[in-house]
């Protein structure tokens, strides 16, 4: 008989106040201690580094036991200090190893399709969206989380929910169908339709860029998922005219060992360009986020902070042609050495 090897931590939580108790934080990172992840200034060890921080979590938990013990330094507790599913994978690794060891493809699959929003497969993507909305009025397990207004508790109640859960989650994702099946119907539609000549790319190798152009909107993942680039730009023709959104995808923002995405730049400056070639009209300007986002975007429309994984921006027509928009991104790539 099979015992699953216990694990030497508990679940915990790092939000708005920190954690002042000794703890390994996972995924994200707190200021001190051991720390698995793959954000920019992790202290993760050399040998257990991944594209991934659930990839990295299953690593240290495959590690000699003296090796990973030296590294807890007597830390009992593990922590992430924001709320996603490489978080739920990073903890899965250390909390339930055995599980989470036989069942390694799917959760880096689900933790890739949150993080780099692109299509990995239908059980990642479903996995992804259940993690993401477990707590969503539309969830069957909706009434579980019920009154819990504090976002940190509430982040630490639903982790809790989905370990004690995780076979259900993992193994049989079809009975929460409602928190993706609609989602997901669009994406593979988008996908096959854009294979199929829905979306025009435009693919610029030498500077790792492309345009992709479609009538009307479309889901983010399709465009990151097609572009063949870590530089997207949309462009999105309507009835009234073409919307223009580019973003960096935040495989430039992780640190990555498998591959490589090309270096940030900063992009407020060739906003100020495009702002000089198309004035502010309309309510909506040329507009650039700081390199420093996990997903800087350029965009014409009205000015506004938009909040990490979301698309809230108010997009507006604007009277610029799309090869001058395109070039004038080429032009900048090239200043800076990267095109």
């Amino acid at each position: 008989m099979h015992f699953p090897t216990p694990s030497p931590l508990t679940l915990g939580f790092a939000g708005r106040q920190g954690e002042p108790r000794p703890h390994l934080s996972v995924d994200g990172m707190t200021p001190s201690g051991p720390n698995l992840s793959h954000w920019p200034g992790n202290r993760t060890p050399p040998q257990w580094k991944a594209d991934l921080s659930t990839g990295i979590a299953l690593r240290c938990a495959r590690a000699d036991a003296l090796e990973r013990e030296a590294f807890l330094a007597g830390v009992d507790l593990v922590v992430n200090d924001h709320y996603d599913t490489d978080g739920f994978g990073s903890l899965l690794a250390l909390l339930q190893p055995d599980f989470a060891f036989a069942r390694e493809e799917v959760l880096l699959a689900a933790a890739a399709t949150g993080d780099f929003g692109t299509w990995q497969t239908w059980r990642g993507f479903a996995i992804d969206r259940i993690v993401a909305r477990i707590a969503q009025p539309e969830s069957p397990v909706a009434a579980t989380f019920r009154g819990i207004d504090d976002p940190d508790d509430l982040a630490l109640r639903r982790y809790q929910w989905l370990l004690d859960h995780a076979r259900s989650v993992v193994d049989g994702a079809g009975q929460f169908a409602a928190l993706y099946a609609d989602e997901m119907a669009c994406v593979q539609h988008e996908l096959d339709a854009g294979l199929r000549g829905a979306l025009e790319r435009r693919h610029h190798a030498h500077a790792q860029f492309s345009v992709l152009t479609s009538r009307g909107p479309r889901h983010r993942m399709t465009l990151n998922t097609l572009a063949g680039a870590f530089r997207v730009l949309h462009v999105q023709q309507d009835g009234d005219g073409t919307r223009y959104r580019y973003h960096d995808r935040t495989e430039s923002w992780f640190e990555l060992v498998t591959f490589r995405a090309p270096p940030r730049l900063d992009l407020r400056p060739l906003a100020k360009r495009l702002a000089a070639l198309e004035p502010a009209h309309d309510g909506a300007e040329w507009v650039a986020d700081a390199p420093s986002e996990p997903i800087p975007e350029l965009y014409f429309g009205v000015p506004s902070v938009q909040p990490y994984g979301q698309l809230t921006r108010d997009l507006r027509p604007s009277k610029l042609a799309p090869a001058a928009v395109a070039e004038a991104f080429l032009a900048h790539f090239a200043a800076a050495g990267s095109a």
